[in-house]
């Protein structure tokens, strides 16, 4: 008789992705992602038998939750790419640390998905500005890379005023574009 579907993964991973948030991927034990989980330990072994599986785990689910919010904020292009700003700056505590876990968890397991979603969907929105291609994409890179920079100074210094700075002064950037 086949074992029915269970959500172990998902509160696995949530779990994962929680404490590497709270204390970085390199912190985060397979017995610390049980009990957060609140499964038995042998469970975290069936799902993921190594930590490059648990860093691919959370560079995936970082990646769809942020592809998550991005399909919330509207069609108008320059209203998206500032609510996209805008989203970092209102989840300050988890994104502080997504470049930093995001490049953590890419290096171990060579997923750069999130970081390529996102540069992809910002170069779209570029686009629908009147940007050429290749200048849609420059602008989404340049955008991305502000903002996480930002993010991960925020983070070092354990002060939000440098990523609410960028997220200002890119707001300034995105709404003053002309293709």
């Amino acid at each position: 008789m086949p074992r029915p579907a269970s959500d172990k993964r998902e509160r696995l991973t949530e779990a994962a992705i929680t404490l590497a948030r709270a204390h970085g991927l390199e912190a985060t034990t397979l017995a610390a992602i049980a009990t957060e989980a609140g499964v038995a330990q042998g469970s975290v072994y069936y799902y993921f038998k190594t930590k490059a599986d648990v860093a691919q785990a959370v560079a995936d689910g970082v990646a769809e939750s942020l592809a998550s919010a991005r399909s919330t904020l509207g069609p108008e292009p320059t209203d998206a790419l500032v609510g996209f700003l805008g989203a970092y700056v209102d989840d300050a505590a988890a994104i502080c640390a997504h470049g930093s876990l995001l490049a953590t968890a890419s290096a171990g397991t060579g997923s750069d998905r999130a970081h390529r979603e996102a540069i992809d969907w910002l170069a779209e929105r570029f686009g629908d500005l009147g940007f050429a291609a290749e200048a849609a994409r420059a602008r989404a890179v340049h955008l991305l890379a502000g903002i996480e920079g930002g993010a991960a100074l925020a983070h070092a210094l354990n002060d939000l005023s440098p990523l609410e700075r960028e997220a200002t002064h890119l707001g300034r950037w995105v709404a003053n574009a002309s293709a």
